[in-house]
């Protein structure tokens, strides 16, 4: 069991007020009301419980607050949260480092154990029989609907708001926030969409994922579908198009070309399959085997790797291996003076962090399974700390220790598992990635790889110390606007933030009924004008396939500069919201399309430096190490210690108009490590 610390709370200051202004409110705007707002509301109502003066909150979301557009409660009860109930939190707890009191709450599946009975009758009562059965059948491992994790939110929110001090007042609005101004006297102007105009001191955007507008590839593939009369879905949120009634263009029967196998893909495969009726039943050999109603689309899927994200580990480690040892910001910081510059993501960073992950992979593996070894595990760590990454003494080392190849780390082979292999026709094609999907789920699912959890443990630690370099200035200008949120986030996602193995297990069952056939790896689609058709092949077989609709299973990138986002857009035309920018030493700017912020996350500005009362927050800013909605708990996890600093530096900025008027600094900031 791992061990965590008492509780504690970090010696940073809270903003003073002036009591000759105690009659006058602080005043705050959160833009958006989903996990992100959740948890600073939280912190702000710990820190005005101290403050001389009242503080005013107005949060403005169309949709439910708490939730907010991603977690909204009307989703198709067959879309599921990507993380085990047991895991998800919005609360933070006795190991949180934070400032000021920590008010713990219960986790998710705490709290739907505590209600289950009065929510199954609910249900019941509102006549939603699938949340009724869900509800009562939810274990510490379920993996629970996004709509049943609505409810949890929203009681989230009644709980935090229900302990705001009440000097505190809120103010919740159901619209959009169009516009945002600089008032004279240098407080802001927030307008809304309803036609109200809100006056406040300090703004934070959190709208999470904005949508965009299509790039010149959408674009042109739009052009083609038109004048062929072809349908191409292009990368959106596949709830979304749900919604929209965009995926009944797919339809039953016919052949559909997609590309892309993350997280997209996978609830694009439960909304036409289960979603239209067909049925999973337990197979005779332990697997599934899928019912169809008929109303299923036959899916081509292929992407660049060709497989699908790596399956979620669904054991616990006995112990978390020690992190982080080689790859820290210390030691990243001491390499860049080494060198005198900064550093590369690929050809400096990516060294150290091969090396942390393999050191938890053998820290596990000599620790749980040492009849798997060959060598003691102190002369392993020795001689393991003393060869260079990549080498041949390194090689000859792991060769004499392990002398399973299943239990050396393979970063290569786990990243790209078709990488030089090619069959002979689209059934072997098929029959291979079929074949790497239920080894990975079962892998997975088992405890004598631990090994694999120590990786993951180890790729989280390694993920936050990446956002850090980029924060810190410590990588250079391509590594940090395109490498962190390009190649780095994808592999992150692809290893660590993959589907939960039912989702997988679903997968195989479509593929055995020939609705889902895989097209492998490096996977692309053209237009054929021999048939007037779209054309997808890959490289890992000769097989061509034509079809007469193609799906961009991907969520759209982050682009301030195309967002369809009315407050974005204003901004950004009056360069009062950036694309995070370098110039590299040539002089070439590069571009990462993530929203531009300083060390307090304030708004940079076109004519440099930052919005005193301006900050931004969540999967479009720059640089964040912490953009996911929801927190592990008992980790001290960075997502609390965030909205921590958020909310402190938003009430400073409205008392003063400066964070460091409250005492804090960029260097005192409680983020990830």
């Amino acid at each position: 069991m791992t061990r965590v610390p008492a509780a504690r709370t970090s010696p940073r200051p809270v903003p003073s007020t002036s009591p000759a202004a105690a009659g006058e409110p602080l005043r705050v705007a959160l833009v958006g009301a989903g996990p992100r707002a959740l948890g600073v509301l939280d912190r702000l109502g710990v820190h005005a419980a101290s403050l001389a003066r009242p503080m005013e909150v107005h949060v403005v979301d169309p949709h439910p607050p708490g939730s907010g557009r991603v977690w909204r409660p009307d989703q198709h009860p067959l879309l599921w949260m990507n993380s085990r109930a047991a895991d998800v939190t919005v609360f933070p707890d006795e190991t949180s480092t934070l400032t000021g009191e920590v008010r713990p709450g219960p986790t998710l599946f705490a709290w739907l154990s505590e209600h289950r009975d009065r929510l199954a009758r609910q249900f019941a009562a509102a006549g939603q029989e699938e949340l009724r059965r869900e509800v009562l059948a939810v274990r510490e491992g379920t993996f629970v609907s996004r709509a049943l994790g609505s409810r949890y939110l929203a009681a989230a929110w009644r709980r935090v708001v229900d302990g705001l001090p009440a000097t505190a007042s809120l103010h919740v609005r159901a619209t959009r926030a169009v516009d945002l101004l600089d008032a004279p006297d240098g407080g802001q102007v927030l307008h809304l969409e309803d036609g109200t105009a809100l006056a406040v001191d300090a703004v934070l955007l959190a709208q999470g994922h904005p949508d965009v507008e299509p790039g010149p590839r959408e674009r042109e593939l739009q052009r083609l579908a038109a004048g062929h009369g072809l349908t191409y879905l292009a990368p959106a949120y596949t709830s979304d198009l749900h919604t929209a009634g965009d995926l009944d263009a797919l339809r039953p029967g016919e052949d559909v070309l997609v590309l892309g196998m993350g997280l997209a893909f996978v609830d694009l495969l439960v909304l036409v399959g289960e979603g239209r009726g067909g049925r999973f039943s337990p197979g005779p050999d332990g697997g599934l085997v899928y019912e169809p109603s008929g109303a299923e689309p036959v899916l081509h899927v292929g992407s660049r790797r060709g497989v699908p994200y790596r399956s979620k580990i669904t054991y616990e480690l006995v112990e978390r291996p020690p992190l982080p040892r080689w790859f820290t910001v210390e030691g990243a910081r001491e390499l860049a003076g080494r060198l005198g510059r900064p550093l590369g993501l690929r050809a400096d960073v990516w060294p150290l962090v091969a090396r942390e992950l393999a050191g938890a992979h053998y820290h596990e593996l000599f620790a749980r399974h040492p009849e798997r070894t060959r060598v003691p595990a102190a002369e392993f760590e020795r001689a393991f700390a003393a060869a260079p990454w990549g080498s041949a003494e390194l090689d000859a080392l792991l060769a004499r220790a392990v002398p399973a190849c299943e239990d050396r780390l393979d970063l290569h082979r786990l990243d790209r598992p078709l990488d030089g292999w090619s069959g002979a026709d689209a059934t072997a094609v098929g029959a291979r990635v079929a074949e790497h999907v239920a080894a990975d789920v079962a892998r997975r699912g088992d405890p004598r790889h631990s090994a694999d959890a120590a990786v993951f443990a180890a790729l989280l630690s390694c993920y936050v110390t990446t956002a850090e370099l980029a924060r810190q200035g410590l990588l250079d200008a391509r590594s940090a606007a395109v490498d962190v949120d390009g190649w780095w986030h994808g592999f992150f996602s692809y290893v660590a933030s993959g589907p939960p193995p039912q989702r997988l297990q679903q997968l195989l069952a479509l593929h055995r009924a020939g609705l889902v056939r895989f097209l492998g790896a490096d996977a692309a689609v053209d237009l054929d004008p021999a048939t007037g058709t779209w054309r997808g092949r890959a490289g890992s077989g000769p097989g061509v396939v034509h079809a007469r609709a193609l799906v961009d299973a991907r969520l759209p990138p982050p682009g301030v500069a195309r967002t369809t986002d009315p407050l974005l857009r204003a901004l950004h035309a009056r360069g009062e919201a950036l694309e995070q920018e370098f110039r590299d030493p040539g002089g070439v700017v590069v571009t990462g399309g993530r929203l531009a912020v300083d060390a307090h996350q304030r708004l940079a500005l076109a004519g440099g430096g930052a919005h005193p009362r301006r900050f931004a927050a969540g999967p479009w800013v720059a640089g964040g190490g912490w953009a996911a909605a929801f927190a592990r708990p008992r980790l001290d996890a960075g997502f609390f210690r965030l909205n921590d600093a958020l909310a402190l530096d938003l009430l400073a900025a409205a008392g003063s108009g400066d964070p460091a008027a409250g005492g804090l600094s960029a260097a005192g900031r409680p983020r990830g490590r």
